[in-house]
């Protein structure tokens, strides 16, 4: 999907963008068969499968729109249908077509054939090996449960969504969101990072702690009220395995997506800090605070 859209940028067709966000659906598609074969393919599950079927019909019709805009914007028409075309021969030879084919404004990389081909080697066996036998050591594999399905169905093609939403509102000349694990922009620093934190000292770091503890303070309430919401009782954490991976799995989606908020958390952090330097870091020092850095 990210070759597609640089390609869009190379050829100075935006309209191979479009296309990398009709492969959303095939994306969530695909996501939602690797949920479906992660819980050893259960009956309980079958909803994924149908699931499955209908993002990839919402997928392919959505791909073959935007293969024909793409084909319109490059002087394709209708009449190209024809099995059975007027000549464009003459005496002198074929005909040109009037758009002539614009050479690729090209950029060489710094990587070689073989590092990308051992690089994607390399990627390919750890992902198997990762895959096949690393949730041997999980419960959840075994505990068949909806609500983590759906979650790992909508969190993977969501962090997608907004990667690609993020950069074209920055080549838009807009002002797109920043993430940690996303480009913010044309420079590799979000712009609201740790860094900014650590300009109020220890305050600050203080600050950023207590925001971490309380988002973690919340999470294992929710996950246990979603476990009660969909299985009728309440997890029992230290006796139940089961129960004790399906809290965990709530957890990891909800991290999944509460991802997208750490420049909140950031910002709630920033403002935070004045207080902490105020009320605790002065009384602890039994100074008048700590100034900035």
């Amino acid at each position: 999907m990210n070759l597609i859209w640089n390609f869009a940028e190379v050829t100075n067709n935006p309209r191979w963008k479009g296309l990398t966000w009709a492969m959303l659906p095939l994306h969530a598609s695909g996501v939602a068969a690797c949920t479906y074969h992660f819980f050893y393919n259960p009956a309980s599950l079958q909803f994924l499968v149908d699931t499955q079927a209908g993002l990839t019909l919402l997928g392919n019709t959505c791909v073959a729109i935007a293969a024909y805009r793409i084909a319109i914007s490059n002087g394709w028409t209708l009449s190209e249908l024809n099995p059975l075309p007027k000549s464009s021969t003459d005496p002198d030879g074929i005909i040109s077509d009037s758009l002539a084919v614009m050479p690729l404004n090209t950029v060489e990389s710094d990587a070689t054939v073989a590092s990308l081909a051992g690089k994607l080697l390399a990627l390919t066996l750890v992902t198997s090996y990762v895959v096949k036998y690393g949730e041997l050591g999980l419960d959840l594999p075994f505990s068949p449960n909806g609500f983590v399905g759906t979650a790992m169905i909508c969190s993977v093609p969501a962090l997608t969504t907004a990667y690609f939403l993020n950069k074209s509102k920055i080549e838009n000349g807009e002002e797109g969101f920043t993430l940690p694990f996303l480009n913010s922009d044309g420079d590799d620093k979000p712009k609201m990072s740790m860094d900014d934190v650590k300009k109020y000292g220890v305050a600050g770091t203080v600050a950023y702690v207590l925001t971490e503890l309380a988002f973690w303070a919340v999470a294992f309430p929710v996950a246990s009220t979603a476990l009660y919401q969909t299985s009728g009782h309440w997890p029992d954490v230290f006796n139940d395995p089961t129960d004790r991976a399906t809290v965990l799995g709530f957890i990891f989606a909800g991290a999944n997506i509460a991802r997208l908020a750490v420049p909140l958390r950031f910002g709630v952090a920033l403002a935070l800090a004045p207080w902490v330097d105020e009320n605790i870091i002065s009384r602890l020092s039994g100074g008048g605070g700590e100034e900035e850095i």
